[in-house]
């Protein structure tokens, strides 16, 4: 099944959730993954979520979800949440939860954070770690009563190891991974090798390519077409098989300071493997030079992904 981001297709901002899943049907994709639910739903209303389930079966679309940051120790990052809790963050997400099964979901996803949260002082990201961690332990009853899997998304601001590591913390049973390859570089890991640690929890992958080349002395991330990048998609898709793919087209353009020495020290789950092949990379890119991916008009992905995708389903 091949599906798309409801905000990786042109004009989305215009369309009601329905007509996403009319358009998605159009171009022929089995499934739409709603970002945000609180953008398509904003109160979560058990009649709205039933008519957009009903809409999607009707289409014969697979539906899923995502709830934004997850983040007990910066409530600030979790405003949506919050309000659907009446000012409590876990009953929040518990609704959330709740709702997928009216809205025909099986998943639902959220991200820890942004890349700043990792190295700000205000708050240690230990301490967000295990703000994670017991948040999901507490969610455990919700999880288990709505049979809505909950997933961590592999997102830029935190490493694989460390999704290990909460998932060791609270159980397979309580969470799984919604696996984005193309933010493991900032981490410096390899995405191949990453998806290798962590493909038996891997329940969604969603899919862009990234293409890194050195701007300055920072090695910098730039989204590109599908099949276009460094990640090599092919290996990476047969450790997951049977994981929904979900297209979605990334926007930023993260640069990591890789001859930084505090910097690099403080990357601590890093391997010399995977260090040396993304600076392999970086340099044979940077020698190349190639013109750089266009960053401005992201929707130019939309047709060669879906190509690439189907050649090879």
């Amino acid at each position: 099944m091949i599906g798309v981001f409801n905000n990786s297709l042109p004009g989305h901002e215009a369309l009601t959730p329905i007509q996403i899943l009319d358009e998605a049907k159009k171009l022929g994709l089995g499934g739409v993954l709603f970002g945000n639910i609180f953008s398509a739903v904003p109160d979560l209303d058990p009649a709205k979520l039933a008519e957009i389930g009903q809409a999607a079966k009707e289409h014969g679309l697979i539906i899923n979800a995502g709830a934004g940051a997850f983040n007990p120790a910066r409530p600030e990052r979790c405003q949506a949440l919050i309000d659907a809790g009446s000012g409590d963050m876990i009953k929040g997400m518990e609704r959330v939860l709740r709702a997928m099964p009216t809205l025909g979901a099986k998943t639902v996803f959220f991200v820890v954070g942004m890349i700043e949260d990792r190295d700000d002082p205000a708050v240690s990201w230990d301490a967000q770690l295990q703000g994670v961690i017991d948040g999901v332990k507490t969610l455990a009853p919700a999880i288990r009563e709505s049979g809505t899997r909950l997933l961590i998304k592999t997102h830029e601001e935190i490493s694989s190891f460390e999704i290990l590591r909460i998932i060791e913390a609270v159980g397979p049973d309580l969470l799984g991974i919604a696996h984005d390859p193309v933010n493991v570089v900032c981490r410096l890991e390899d995405a191949v090798e990453c998806t290798r640690r962590i493909a038996p929890h891997v329940a969604q992958v969603h899919i862009d390519d990234a293409y890194v080349t050195f701007d300055g002395d920072t090695m910098r991330r730039y989204l590109s077409p599908l099949g276009t990048g460094d990640i090599d998609w092919p290996a990476l898709l047969a450790l997951v098989p049977d994981a929904t793919r979900w297209i979605e087209f990334h926007r930023g353009q993260f640069a990591m300071p890789v001859f930084d020495k505090a910097w690099l020290a403080a990357q601590a789950d890093t391997t010399l493997d995977e260090y040396r092949q993304l600076l392999s990379d970086t340099v044979r890119n940077f020698r190349s030079g190639r013109e750089l991916p266009d960053q401005k008009d992201v929707y130019k992905r939309l047709t060669p992904s879906m190509d690439w995708l189907k050649a090879r389903a």
